[in-house]
This record gives structure tokens, sequence and C-alpha cells, in this order.
């Protein structure tokens, strides 16, 4: 029953992620719950793109956005002051960025 499942799931995550502004993965969850997991360059994309993401979901079903629970992490947030000041120093020295050091996970239903 199981390997009946998996091409299902995949048709649903593909066709849950196509035709978006906004850059979120939706991963469908059990008891009718979703994940939106966004990544940014800072928290405030991440966020706006996870829940954007998941307003787009749930408005395709006419029905209103519910979060069940936010997670938020940081590449920098086990860095001591220390390293976070010598990564901001690097920075001026090699541009290096990424557009993925924010991550922000939502757990939520349509309603």
């Amino acid at each position: 029953m199981q390997i009946k499942t998996l091409p299902l799931l995949a048709v649903t995550v593909l066709s849950l992620s196509a035709c978006s502004s906004f850059k979120a993965t939706i991963l469908p969850q059990q008891n009718n719950t979703y994940s939106a997991v966004a990544m940014a360059d800072n928290a405030k994309d991440a966020l706006d793109n996870a829940v954007g993401k998941a307003n787009e979901i749930c408005k395709d079903q006419k029905k209103k956005l519910v979060v069940l629970n936010r997670e938020d992490e940081s590449k920098n947030d086990g860095d001591s002051a220390l390293t976070q000041m010598a990564k901001s120093v690097a920075s001026y020295v090699l541009p290096i960025r990424s557009d993925q050091d924010y991550k922000t996970t939502l757990l939520f239903r349509c309603e």
C-alpha cells in the first residue's frame, strides 16, 4: 500500500508547488495539515514566502489559513559573537552571499 501512495504524494507536492511567486515548498502532512518550508537571505523574506505560499494553498481550497506552529532557523544561530563579527568582516572582503541563510517552517491547515 505504501508503494501506491508514494506516486500520489509526489504528484500532490508537485502540483501544489506549481505557478507561484512565493519561494516555498509545501509538504502534505497527516490530518489535513501541511508544512511550508521557505529559505531566504533574511528572516522576513523566509517568513513572507512561507506564509504567502500557505495562503495560496488555502485560497485554492476556498479556505482560510490557520498556522499551527512556526519554526525559524538561521545559519548564525550557534555562532559566538566573535564568529559572527568575523563573518561580517569577511563578507566585505569576499562578497559571498547565500540566499538560504534563514529558514522558516510553518505547520498549517486550511479551514
